[in-house]
């Protein structure tokens, strides 16, 4: 009987080592592809800091970081139901270190400013390509009262009724628009006027005087001389076109352009689509130039432009007013919803030391 017992129990043992194998290599293969999805998730994260970012997909999902960082701290929480420590203390320190280097560029601190002789309204509307419902840009600029009104994808006729119409309640505003050419840039007769122009709108009183600048793309881009104040300053409107697929390093050739506004003499304001948030690599390349982004003083890192249609906290960041110098306070930040385009508004009012 010993010997039969013996017998059967190596041959159970025998029979059980193939299955604690295929569960062995089960485990294996469970933790190996969620390394290599920790990896990648990480690799999107740090994208900045690794310069992954001017290559696709990362400059698209790089835009994403703080929903992916949510999506990180909830994945620690995976390996804990099997026991499995290390994985998720090592899924932990992922998203700390992650969140550690996208706050500070996200919520800034800065005591307020008050408005005064040194305060500019500035309003950013994205208008979807003149879809924007008309009446309620005019009801919120005549609401805030800003000085400058920066319109990427607004055509001259779109900006000109908005004059005429700020006009019959005594807002006076004087506009232009930027529509660049595209297409055959060897042969300039068969090139094109682009889809998406910008105008930028300025009070009447401020005296502007517009100019184009060169910017790469095909997104319009507009200068204006402010020399009706005590101080000359400079304003533009701009639009750098997005990262698409193929397409990253117009991109950021598009931000760099803007980066000598940041060091320049007077005081310069840049407020419009920058397609790009504050934790991807153009803008950081500004705010790291000498620009600072209004948003970011205000502490407002959940109040998100784009796309209009979710909720703020499930959106991002890609309309922004950047002023160049680092003495800015913001006296007011905010986003309002406006019908017919895939952006909210933005809304602000900055005081620029220079100016007083």
């Amino acid at each position: 009987m010993r010997v039969t017992a013996s017998s059967t129990s190596t041959e159970e043992r025998a029979e059980s080592a193939p299955e604690e194998n295929r569960r062995s290599w089960g485990r294996r293969l469970r933790t190996a592809l969620y390394l290599c999805g920790l990896a990648g998730l990480a690799s999107v994260l740090w994208a900045g800091s690794l310069r992954m970012d001017l290559l696709s997909p990362w400059a698209q999902l790089s835009a994403l970081r703080p929903q992916l960082n949510v999506l990180v701290l909830l994945l620690a929480v995976v390996p804990l139901w099997r026991r499995r420590l290390v994985l998720s203390a090592l899924t932990l320190v992922t998203a700390l270190v992650s969140t550690a280097g996208m706050l500070p560029p996200t919520w800034g601190t800065s005591g307020s400013a008050s408005s005064g002789s040194g305060s500019v309204g500035i309003a950013v509307f994205n208008v979807s390509a003149d879809g924007a419902d008309l009446a309620e840009i005019a009801r919120q600029i005549r609401s805030t009262d800003p000085e400058v009104v920066s319109l990427p994808e607004a055509s001259s006729g779109y900006a000109g009724k908005l004059v005429d119409r700020l006009a019959r309640t005594g807002n006076e505003y004087v506009s232009e628009t930027d529509n660049p050419l595209v297409g055959d840039v060897e042969h300039p007769t068969r090139r094109s006027t682009g889809p998406y122009p910008t105008s930028l709108l300025v009070k009447k009183e401020l005296r502007p005087e517009f100019d184009t600048e060169k910017v790469a793309g095909s997104l319009g881009t507009l200068d204006a001389k402010i020399t009706g104040s005590a101080v000359t300053w400079h304003v533009a409107a701009v639009h750098p076109p997005p990262p698409l697929p193929g397409a990253t390093s117009g991109w950021w050739a598009s931000h760099s352009l803007l980066k000598e506004y940041c060091d320049f003499e007077r005081p310069f304001v840049l407020a419009g689509d920058f397609n790009s948030t504050l934790n991807q690599g153009p803008i950081r390349q500004l705010t790291s130039g000498g620009c600072t982004d209004v948003g970011r003083t205000a502490g407002t890192g959940l109040s998100t432009t784009w796309p209009s249609f979710l909720p703020e906290f499930l959106g991002i960041t890609i309309d922004h007013v950047l002023v160049g110098g680092s003495e800015v306070s913001a006296a007011d930040y905010r986003t309002v919803d406006i019908s017919g385009t895939d952006h909210r508004g933005l809304i602000t009012e900055v005081e620029l030391p220079r100016l007083n």
